[in-house]
């Protein structure tokens, strides 16, 4: 029960961070209160009305069945916790912070033993820390990005560790938000993507809050963190694409340069009103 509710607290503080994110990206974001819920994850009090905004993100894909996917994102969520923790440990900074890992650290790492897999997630998450340590923009709303362009990146990333970027967001979120991934785990932003998850929170949409004035959707994606058969072309013709959908406003929010894109929906015909 104890685990269920340390579950839940991480998922919030995340979602937390990514609402914030996607309200300081958006600059038609309606003023009001935000208040945590579920079914939506957010209820927003603007105005006289409120609006349920739902998150959810492009999901991972991948068909090696060698490839344990609850396994690597446990892998990768304890990395990011521990080499926060580090960092917060030393200094009072709120920060978002992306780390894209090379293609190779799973499922490799993840086929070794419980304890060398231990030390290899510590070495990673002292090895982050380190680097965000020594890179931490003293201004809220700048952003570092550490690769192996430059000779401090070159000779202080981990040879798994491809990028970081560094953005401090003290006194505009209550808390951090850390994450990572994988290059050719992310799946590419296409019609098909996006028509999947509207097709999958659709079906769900009639269980939320009914007192909504407005349903809102919010499909994140890790742009940044596309495999190299990401095809610019086939995003553009997603991001242009004329869906289907019951939700009031559906966006695509590109979480790692902020671009948020307002999706052109139609809703799907209600045969209770033939």
């Amino acid at each position: 029960m104890v685990e269920l509710s340390h579950n839940q607290e991480k998922k919030d503080k995340k979602e937390w961070a990514i609402i914030n994110m996607f309200r300081s990206s958006y600059p038609y974001f309606p003023i009001g209160e935000l208040e945590k819920s579920e079914s939506p994850d957010f209820l927003l009090h603007s105005g006289g009305k409120l609006i349920g905004i739902e998150l959810t993100e492009l999901k991972y894909e991948r068909e090696d069945k060698l490839f344990n996917l609850r396994a690597h994102e446990d892998f990768l969520t304890y990395m990011m916790e521990d080499a926060q923790r580090i960092v917060e440990e030393k200094c009072d900074y709120k920060l978002m912070v992306e780390v894209l890992f090379s293609d190779d650290i799973s499922p490799t790492v993840l086929m070794v033993n419980e304890e060398a897999r231990l030390l290899v997630r510590q070495g990673l998450a002292e090895s982050i820390a380190n680097v965000v340590s020594e890179n931490i923009p003293e201004s809220t709303g700048t952003k570092y990005k550490v690769d192996r362009t430059s000779k401090y990146g070159h000779q202080k990333l981990h040879p798994k560790i491809q990028c970081i970027t560094i953005l401090n967001v003290t006194g505009r979120w209550y808390e951090g938000l850390w994450y990572a991934a994988i290059a050719t785990k992310v799946k590419p932003l296409s019609i098909s993507s996006v028509s999947q998850r509207l097709v999958a929170k659709n079906c769900k949409l009639r269980k939320y809050n009914t007192s909504c004035d407005e349903q809102w959707l919010v499909i994140i994606q890790n742009s940044f963190l596309m495999s190299s058969s990401y095809n610019s072309s086939t995003a553009a013709e997603a991001l242009a694409h004329h869906y289907k959908s019951n939700f009031d406003k559906v966006f695509v929010f590109e979480r790692s340069e902020g671009l948020v894109t307002r999706l052109d929906i139609e809703k799907y015909e209600d045969k209770k009103k033939k």
